[in-house]
């Protein structure tokens, strides 16, 4: 491990082989709904545990990784207890098309809805390509904020969810209804340019964690949170389409070997190019835009620039000032 003496390396190795041998809890059917906001803790908040929560004391050591995706009760699962598909569909997809291959900063779902990209969608350049992250938000029909995405690789990403309007001060968490949804922010930054995750749950735990080890705990790599971008530009007389869907544990049955539950919260259509001579511009053989140089059915009008006069609609194309153009009627 970069950075770490042999000796360290090695406290390291030890230190996870004693936490993966620990016992851990049982899966519960629903994992416990924590409040997050002020309005509903209060003085009740305890402080948060050490950040070394899944492993060893020493600041140069990694927690542990195959503990924490093996817990039931990891802050990441709770999180997809609490949102659970909201914002987003499962088995289905939220389909919604842009308005033009040159419009690509809004997505309109079908359903109802608006899909915000900033910066809008670069059909030159993917988003996994881009230096910079992909922010989305997720627009209710009625404008509210549902969800709001970051995305810049698979094991690096960050999601928020809105939360319900909060009950009155002193509600306890067990006395919401099931529906209820706190929301919040999970946070997974680093794994675009190393293996080194950083990870900040939606009640303020960090940790971070060495993704290569799930080399020790296969069985649970799968649900590793991560989140993928399906995106393919179109072309001419080809309709591209761009997608998001982010993978979480499931929330019922045993962990070990388990199937990552995927969430779509959008899969936008985009237009097709128009094919050559109908794309409003010049280019190809073409003398003007969409007309000429023998490529094009469509002859040029008056006043639009030739080379022959069979690139013309009257047939005559004459030299105006130095430059040949189309001139005269239709014959």
């Amino acid at each position: 491990m970069e950075g770490l003496s042999s000796k360290d390396a090695n406290a390291d190795t030890e230190c996870m082989a004693s936490t993966e041998n620990q016992a851990q809890p049982a899966p519960k059917k629903g994992a416990p709904r924590w409040l997050v906001r002020s309005a509903i803790i209060g003085s009740a908040l305890l402080p948060l545990p050490t950040v070394l929560a899944y492993g060893c004391d020493s600041p140069t050591q990694f927690d542990d990784l195959c503990g924490w995706v093996r817990d039931p009760n990891n802050c990441y699962r709770d999180f997809f207890v609490d949102v659970g598909a909201s914002c987003g569909a499962t088995p289905d997809t939220r389909v919604g098309s842009f308005a033009g291959r040159d419009k690509l900063g809004e997505c309109y779902l079908s359903a109802g809805g608006v899909v915000v990209f900033e910066p809008p969608i670069d059909l030159a350049l993917p988003p996994g390509d881009n230096p910079e992250p992909l922010k989305i938000k997720v627009i209710n029909p009625d404008q509210t904020e549902c969800a709001e995405f970051e995305f810049r690789a698979k094991y690096d990403f960050k999601a928020t969810f809105e939360g319900d309007p909060l009950p009155d001060a002193g509600v306890d968490a067990n006395d919401l209804p099931e529906e209820f949804i706190l929301g919040g922010t999970f946070d997974m930054a680093g794994g675009r340019d190393s293996d080194i995750l950083n990870v900040t749950c939606p009640g303020g735990e960090t940790f971070t964690f060495d993704r290569l080890q799930v080399t020790r705990c296969r069985e649970f790599e799968a649900i590793l949170p991560h989140a993928e971008i399906d995106f393919s530009p179109g072309g001419i007389e080809q309709t591209g389409v761009i997608r998001l869907n982010v993978f979480y544990p499931p929330t019922e049955g045993e962990l070990s070997n388990a199937q990552p539950v995927p969430i779509n919260y959008f899969e936008c259509v985009i237009p097709a190019a128009p094919p050559a001579c109908e794309n409003g511009v010049k280019d190809g053989a073409e003398t003007d835009i969409d007309c000429g140089g023998g490529f094009c059915t469509s002859r040029c009008d008056d006043g639009q620039l030739c080379i022959t006069d069979d690139d013309c609609l009257s047939s005559a194309c004459v030299v105006d000032m130095g430059i040949k153009k189309c001139a005269g009627g239709a014959p």
